[in-house]
C-alpha cells in the first residue's frame, strides 16, 4: 500500500499497441486504415439503473510504472458510447447482435480503465 500512495513514476509509456491476458489491443489511430480493427472494448458495469453493457474504443494505451512496486501497470483512455437501451445501443435478439449509435458518447467520471 505504501508504494501505490507513492504514485507511479513520472515516466509512463506509451503504446499503441498492447498484449493482457493474451488478447492484443490496438489505439483506435493505429487500428484505422487496416483490415482488422482490435480497438474496440467491451465492459459489463455497474450503474444506478442496474447493469448495463459498456461499448468504447481505446484511444490511448499507457503503461504505468510504480518503482517502489517494480510493477508496470497498463491503463486505457477509452472513448464510451452511451449504454442507454434504444438511446444509444440496441439490441438484436434474434441474431445476438448489439447496434451502437457511434455519434452518442458517453461522458463518465473517468475515461480510463485497467484491462
Amino acid at each position: 500500500m505504501k508504494g501505490l500512495s507513492w504514485g507511479p513514476n513520472s515516466k509512463t509509456t506509451s503504446w499503441k499497441m498492447y498484449f493482457v491476458n493474451k488478447y492484443k489491443f490496438h489505439t483506435k489511430a493505429w487500428a484505422d486504415g487496416k483490415k482488422i480493427i482490435n480497438s474496440g472494448l467491451y465492459v459489463k458495469g455497474l450503474t444506478r439503473g442496474g447493469e448495463d453493457d459498456f461499448f468504447g474504443t481505446t484511444h490511448h494505451i499507457y503503461e504505468l510504472e510504480y518503482g517502489s512496486l517494480n510493477k508496470k501497470i497498463p491503463l486505457f483512455y477509452c472513448e464510451w458510447f452511451d449504454p442507454t437501451i434504444n438511446v444509444g445501443t440496441r439490441f438484436h435478439s434474434q441474431y445476438y447482435l448489439v447496434e451502437i449509435k457511434l455519434s452518442g458518447r458517453y461522458e463518465p467520471k473517468g475515461p480510463f480503465i485497467l484491462p
